[in-house]
């Protein structure tokens, strides 16, 4: 999952500061999260897709799509 929400930051042009600040978390998390050294719970899994629009299945599975059409 890290090289997924790297790349949901990426496709968004966002810094890591940026993603964190739009989640209400440190950048330290999201450098952990996106290196595999911690794993976002599941609470934080389901803001990340809801702030971003982002499917769920493919963060947590790889599966379908990155973002939810609307």
């Amino acid at each position: 999952m890290h090289n997924r929400i790297k790349a949901v930051r990426k496709e968004l042009k966002l810094t890591q500061d940026e993603f964190a600040d739009r989640l209400g978390l440190a950048r330290n998390s999201i450098a952990s999260y996106e290196s595999g050294r911690r794993t976002p719970n599941d609470a934080v899994i389901k803001l990340m897709c809801r702030e971003f629009n982002v499917d769920y299945f493919w963060l947590t599975e790889g599966t379908g799509e990155m973002f939810t059409s609307i």
